[in-house]
C-alpha cells in the first residue's frame, strides 16, 4: 500500500486531480457495478426501454421480451434489486414502472442510442 501511495504522489498532477483520485480510490464502486450488471442483458434493456414509454403489466413484458414468465420474473427482480423499477397492483394486474433512478438510466440509454 505504501508503494501505491508513493507512486500516486510521484506522478505529476494538480492538487485538484489528486484529491479527485483519492476520493475515487475511497469510493465504494460496488453499487455502480451492480447497476451496470443489471442492465447488461438485452431483455432487461428492452424492459427499461418499454417502461420508459409507460407502466406495463407482465403479460406485455413477456410478449415484448419473448421470455417465459419465470424468466421475466427473474429479470424484474434484478431490476427491482437495484432500484430501477417498482410495481403497483391495479385490480388483477401488477403494473411495473421506472423509479427515479430507472428514469435516469432510461435517459442515459436513449442518449447512447442517439450517438451509436
Amino acid at each position: 500500500m505504501e508503494d501505491q501511495a508513493q507512486s500516486f504522489n510521484l506522478y505529476p498532477m494538480s492538487k485538484r486531480t489528486r484529491l479527485a483520485l483519492e476520493t475515487i480510490k475511497k469510493d465504494d464502486s460496488k453499487p455502480y457495478a451492480e447497476l451496470f450488471k443489471a442492465i447488461s442483458d438485452p431483455a432487461r434493456l428492452k424492459i427499461i426501454k418499454a417502461l420508459g414509454q409507460r407502466e406495463l403489466c407482465v403479460c406485455v413484458l413477456v410478449d415484448l421480451t419473448g421470455v417465459q414468465y419465470s424468466t421475466l420474473s427473474y429479470h424484474l427482480k434484478l431490476l427491482r434489486d437495484v432500484d430501477l423499477i417498482d410495481s403497483d397492483k391495479d385490480g388483477s394486474y401488477i403494473l411495473y414502472s421506472l423509479t427515479a433512478t430507472g428514469k435516469m438510466v432510461y435517459k442515459f440509454i436513449q442518449k447512447l442510442a442517439d450517438t451509436c
